[in-house]
């Protein structure tokens, strides 16, 4: 056992300074090249313990060469993947900076404004938010949406004067806009 240790020392003096240069040629790093050669010389040692190498000089390089080619191929990919994603993002970026240049407050207002109604249309109870859709937006009459949906125009009425109040609350905040854009 304790031969077998003096054995791997000698061969990592002897050959760690030369496979940490040649990594470090190819990589240009010093902590990848320590690992390359330090990898090389371990899969060297456990390759003895199984057969003879006849150059064990030869045998490091292939490791190394093989080892360095991998790490360099590695990060080939990893760069052109954050070139994508670099890209991607600065596409990403321009196309804003360009539709807010294009864009006035008021239009920016007007579209998040626009959004709010939406979704203050969509909270609406089923019923009510159905009446008042059919009313504001398909122009129907009280008359029209009672004979569809089989309620009485009282019932109409309630429903859109339900909307409206609970539309109100929600869109008190911008009123003032609305007021200024008109």
């Amino acid at each position: 056992m304790h031969d077998k240790k003096q054995i791997f020392n000698s061969l990592y003096k002897e050959f760690y300074r030369r496979c940490f240069l040649f990594a470090k040629s190819f990589v240009h790093k010093d902590e990848i090249a320590e690992e390359i050669a330090s990898d090389a010389l371990i899969s060297m040692w456990e390759k003895m313990q199984q057969e003879e190498i006849i150059s064990p000089k030869d045998f490091l390089f292939r490791i190394i060469k093989n080892k360095s080619l991998d790490y360099l191929k590695h990060q080939s990919l990893h760069m052109k993947l954050f070139e994508s994603i670099d890209s991607w993002e600065l596409q990403d970026i321009s196309i804003r900076i360009s539709s807010l240049e294009k864009s006035t407050s008021q239009e920016i207002l007007s579209a998040e404004l626009n959004e709010i109604i939406r979704k203050s249309i969509e909270s609406l109870p089923k019923r009510t938010r159905q009446v008042f859709v059919m009313s504001r937006f398909e122009y129907l009459s009280g008359k029209d949406i009672s004979s569809i949906l089989g309620i009485s125009t009282k019932g109409v009425e309630y429903h859109i004067s339900k909307a409206l109040k609970i539309l109100s609350v929600k869109l008190k905040d911008y009123l003032t806009f609305l007021f200024l854009s008109l």
